[in-house]
């Protein structure tokens, strides 16, 4: 899984991934890192909806897990 922080709410649905794949991403802007598969950063990315971060170190991530987002 990869880190990003997003700029703007994006959706990336199940046929942009694969043809066939039942599953889709949806990431809202916030200042806050968020985790999400590669391939969905890598599409956010590319339209200029998020800048990938370094994966935070693991007290980081309990913590970025338990707040709330947007």
């Amino acid at each position: 899984m990869a880190w990003a922080i997003f700029h703007r709410t994006i959706h990336m649905n199940g046929a942009e991934r694969t043809p066939k794949s039942k599953f889709g991403f949806m990431a809202h802007a916030s200042p806050v890192p968020q985790e999400f598969p590669q391939d969905f950063i890598d599409f956010a990315v590319t339209k200029g909806a998020a800048e990938q971060v370094p994966s935070p170190s693991r007290e980081a991530k309990k913590a970025l897990r338990r707040t709330k987002r947007a």
